[in-house]
């Protein structure tokens, strides 16, 4: 028998077929509004850039400039000022992607600690300290991660157009600028116990023992950083008491009268000046010294991930080398076929005489831990994989190399620095790039 269904029970129905037929209605136009609420504001290339990402650049640009209490520019141009950046930097990426350019972990968190370093804090306290402000640490890696394959980019780019004479470097050296460059500098941290006008000689005395107490606790190992934000009322108390390099002329005469008798790590006993009490500590010096200093002569065989190489390719490759470096087949033979270093690979890989700190950290970690006459393991490092050899080790006078070597890196950078630009530009022009940021 067929049911006859209560007519109330058909509306019931009925009402609720409409009411999910209405919520479903509402759910697709509550998606569509989360679905515009992110779009593509520029095509480069074969990637996108999204409004989210514009946003979030533009907001850290205006927290930047709201902190320097710096004047706003109009918020269109600065968008747009924000887009071209992201523009070039999206271009650069591709090219790092294509080239098959990859920041390991491990080269990661050195550049990350040394960071840290920089602010007087460990990795960790590091981590704290950005999240203690609001942000986080995570996107604080990957922005770290993304400016260092960038910087990667730059260097294969721009490096090689740079050329500087030898020629160049000794024009400098002799000039009035240069002479003004190279001249000793000293790298001091400085500690100021004030001393106000009008004091007598018992309130002056408990001040000058309490600076006494800070360089006592200095000789017992206390951080001089940490004491400096603590007690100074130097300008660069909070920021470890750190003066930067400066020259004896830059230097208070009292200063540079001091620390030209110090040694390197040396901390000097109580100045007494208008001011107050100084205790300054001389970290390292540069500049027109005499300086000695360990020197390693090494060859390498360099393997690099490529367009047509992966990273495990790459690594299985500069296994099978080092192999056939075990077996007895002669290194300079080896780097002249495979390595993919040009400053060194005709040459049999040989990298002349090396200083400490001129090399990427962790293959200076393995080259000072490989003894004369022995070869490395495999290692990694920022610019590939690569086998080392220690061919000789002595302690050399490299006070005219080290101010050749100065002359070198301000010329050098400043060559970069015009390139770069020019190559940018270059690059921009050469992209495709649809911009729908008005659309």
């Amino acid at each position: 028998m067929n049911q006859i269904w209560p007519y109330k029970t058909i509306m019931i129905s009925l009402k609720r077929i409409l009411t999910f037929l209405v919520l479903s209605i509402l759910s697709i136009n509550i998606n569509a509004k989360i679905e515009l609420l992110d779009r593509v504001i520029a095509v480069v290339d074969s990637g996108v850039i999204m409004e989210t990402q514009l946003n979030a650049r533009v907001e850290e640009v205006l927290k930047r400039l709201n902190t320097n209490n710096a004047e706003l520019p109009p918020l269109d141009l600065l968008e747009e000022q924000v887009l071209e950046r992201l523009i070039i930097e999206e271009i650069q990426m591709q090219i790092a992607e294509r080239a098959g350019i990859k920041i390991s972990d491990s080269e990661l968190n050195q550049t990350l600690s040394r960071i840290a370093s920089q602010n007087n804090l460990s990795l960790e306290e590091f981590r704290i300290a950005i999240e203690q402000e609001g942000d986080s640490y995570k996107a604080f890696r990957a922005t770290i991660k993304k400016e260092l394959i960038i910087q990667r980019v730059q260097r294969g780019k721009v490096g090689s157009r740079v050329d500087i004479s030898e020629q160049e470097i000794e024009n400098f050296i002799n000039s009035e600028e240069g002479r003004s460059e190279l001249a000793e500098q000293y790298q001091v941290q400085h500690i100021l116990v004030s001393v106000k006008s009008g004091l007598n000689e018992n309130e002056i005395n408990a001040i000058k023992e309490k600076a006494q107490d800070i360089l006592n606790r200095l000789g017992e190992g206390e951080s001089f950083e940490k004491l400096a934000a603590t007690y100074s009322a130097g300008q660069k108390a909070l920021e470890g008491g750190f003066l930067g390099w400066r020259t004896s002329a830059e230097l208070p005469t009292l200063f540079a009268e001091t620390v030209s008798f110090l040694q390197v790590g040396e901390t000097s006993d109580l100045i007494r000046s208008g001011a107050g009490f100084h205790i300054l500590r001389l970290n390292d010096k540069r500049g027109n010294t005499v300086k000695f200093m360990d020197q390693t002569l090494s060859r390498h065989i360099l393997v690099q991930p490529s367009e047509i190489r992966t990273e495990n390719q790459a690594e299985l490759l500069i296994k099978d080398i080092h192999r056939r470096l075990l077996e007895g087949e002669d290194f300079k033979q080896l780097a002249r076929q495979y390595s993919e270093d040009p400053g060194s690979k005709m040459d049999g890989g040989n990298l002349g005489w090396a200083n400490p700190g001129d090399y990427d950290p962790a293959f200076e970690k393995t080259l000072n831990a490989t003894q004369i006459g022995e070869i490395s393991e495999p290692v990694q490092s920022s610019f590939g994989w690569h086998i080392i050899e220690v061919l000789d080790r002595r302690n050399e006078d490299v006070s005219q190399d080290e101010q050749k070597n100065r002359a070198y890196q301000i010329i050098y950078e400043r060559k970069f620095e015009q390139e770069l630009e020019s190559t940018l530009i270059e690059l921009r022009a050469e992209a495709y790039v649809d911009i729908k940021l008005n659309t």
